[in-house]
């Protein structure tokens, strides 16, 4: 499935504006572009050809032939010649482990995490945020087959989820402000979008979580905490989500809501991490604020 055009390219997030790009003399057009064509791949995609890269991105086809050709040599991506398309490449995997190494927080979290799937007969998940999006590092299931897993690695909005709205919760304002703008830009048409977004950051401050109802997928709810990793340059996002009939609303504001707080704080205890949840913070943007800066 086609991804959004947002801005500079749809590779699962908005990229710097073009105003932005100009001002900054060290960004580099290319190396942007390759880092987009790596993260236009869902999690349902084997193979990607150059059009359909082209058609995702927004990057002109001969320019992004180009660019395969040469992530292929150094084996970020793997080419077949039998359909003449690409898929990613094992040296991908390296660029992650940097960065997991560094977080430890899904080894700290990964017990906890089983522990309420199990008791909720639901999914939990634990993701980062990256740009305007969420990426997924660890999921934790229930014992009944028919909850799906998110994939490490799997990308979701941060415009219309329970951990987006999280992670736009436990930015500082400068920050948000200039992620609501820009969601803003993405989805003209919705109101909705910003609405939504704000009533989910406001529940976030005042009891430490926030609900959707089936807003991102019509037959499940979910629920979501906000996580500062201590070195204050990566926000976390856990969540709890299984179908309706499961995750009632009343279900969550009563039990799985503080549950999933509880386990959040849990996991602050075990690897000494600083607290976010529960903790408001200083300054509240409202849509209406948003508007004013634009």
């Amino acid at each position: 499935m086609g991804r959004k055009k947002l801005e500079n390219g749809g590779s699962g997030h908005l990229g710097p504006s073009p105003k932005v790009e100009s001002t900054r003399v060290e960004f580099n057009r290319a190396a942007a572009r390759a880092l987009d064509i790596l993260t236009v791949f869902n999690a349902g995609d084997q193979f990607l050809g150059n059009a359909e890269i082209a058609e995702r991105t927004g990057i002109p086809k001969s320019t992004v032939s180009r660019i395969t050709a040469t992530l292929s040599e150094m084996g970020y991506l793997n080419y077949s010649t039998a359909i003449g398309q690409y898929e990613i490449g094992p040296r991908v995997l390296a660029l992650s482990f940097s960065l997991m190494s560094k977080l430890q927080l899904h080894t700290h979290a990964r017990q906890q995490m089983n522990d309420l799937a199990r008791e909720a007969n639901a999914v939990v998940g634990l993701s980062i945020l990256d740009d305007l999006s969420v990426v997924f590092i660890d999921t934790a299931v229930g014992d009944h087959a028919h909850f799906r897993r998110a994939q490490v690695g799997y990308r979701i909005p941060i415009a219309l989820t329970t951990m987006g709205w999280a992670c736009l919760s436990a930015m500082n304002s400068t920050e948000r402000i200039r992620a609501l703008e820009r969601i803003g830009r993405a989805y003209p048409d919705d109101p909705k979008v910003l609405e939504n977004i704000q009533r989910g950051i406001a529940e976030v401050w005042e009891r430490g979580f926030c609900i959707s109802m089936g807003l991102f997928d019509p037959g499940s709810n979910a629920v979501g905490v906000p996580y500062l990793h201590p070195d204050g340059r990566h926000i976390l996002a856990f969540n709890l989500t299984a179908p309706k009939t499961v995750l009632t609303r009343k279900s969550i504001e009563t039990k799985w809501g503080p549950g999933l707080l509880s386990l959040v704080q849990d996991v602050q205890r075990l690897g000494q991490h600083s607290p976010f949840a529960g903790m408001r913070p200083a300054t509240t943007v409202s849509p209406e604020e948003v508007k004013k800066q634009r």
